[in-house]
């Protein structure tokens, strides 16, 4: 067996592990689906719910600094996604979509590239361009995917205008994610 497919296993038992842990305790886990997170019946929040964003700066591709609180009074949904995730390509052109509908109405999406594995800045922007985005997309550090506890990716989190993070979710269905985020970013920004 080659370490590949040795490493593909772990991958894929961690996964069922994963998913079977999440079932038997009412937690969250998607790879490829989408689940919402609020605050839980318990009271307890998941990820940063009902917390304002990590308070730090991160580099958008052409090298400026871009503070992930600096949107007051906007909706501001915070996109984690890599060039290497098949549902992120169907998740970029949604949000861009997104962008151009709400942004007169407050919305800002930031995509941010997560830390693991990410290839050079010329590579990131060629897939940017390939899929049309250009809204404000971000390099993620360690720092950051661990300030949102971000541990697969497509993770997708919406704050509100008061800076508060609301809603979070994981995987990217596009059967069904589509229609409940368009419909918590109406909510979010006011809007029927």
């Amino acid at each position: 067996m080659t370490r590949a497919r040795a490493a593909a296993g772990v991958v894929l038992t961690l996964a069922v592990v994963l998913a079977v842990w999440a079932a038997a305790t009412g937690g969250a886990t998607a790879f490829f689906g989408s689940t919402a997170a609020t605050a839980g019946e318990s009271g307890q929040s998941r990820g940063v719910i009902g917390e304002p964003p990590p308070e730090m700066s991160l580099r958008d591709l052409s090298g400026n600094r871009v503070a992930l609180r600096g949107f007051e009074g906007k909706v501001v949904v915070y996109d984690f996604w890599a060039v290497w995730c098949g549902p992120c390509r169907v998740a970029l052109p949604f949000f861009q979509r997104m962008q151009d509908t709400y942004r007169e109405d407050g919305l800002v999406v930031i995509g941010l590239h997560v830390d693991e594995g990410r290839p050079a800045d010329a590579e990131v922007q060629a897939f940017l361009d390939e899929y049309g985005v250009t809204y404000t997309n971000l390099l993620s550090t360690v720092e950051a995917d661990e300030g949102f506890r971000v541990s697969l990716v497509p993770t997708t989190y919406l704050a509100g205008r008061s800076g508060l993070v609301r809603k979070r979710h994981l995987g990217f269905n596009p059967e069904r994610t589509p229609a409940r985020l368009e419909e918590e970013i109406r909510d979010l920004l006011g809007l029927e």
